[in-house]
């Protein structure tokens, strides 16, 4: 088990890995009713292939601050 963790944004249909997460991905405006939590490879694959859920572009490796 490599310990990755997946944020869900059920509004946007997005996966973002947790420890990447941040302002660029755009989820700070969704409810937090429709963010999930989750470490289950299985059940991210599920929303992938079945539910057309999308993994976040930014947040696949760590993000380079920039100003």
């Amino acid at each position: 088990m490599n310990g990755m963790y997946y944020f869900i944004d059920h509004k946007k249909k997005q996966i973002h890995q947790r420890q990447f997460a941040g302002d660029r991905c755009g989820f700070l405006e969704t409810p937090v009713e429709k963010r999930e939590f989750t470490d289950e490879v299985e059940y991210i694959e599920q929303l992938e292939e079945k539910n057309s859920y999308e993994f976040c572009p930014y947040c696949q490796s760590a993000q380079t601050i920039s100003s």
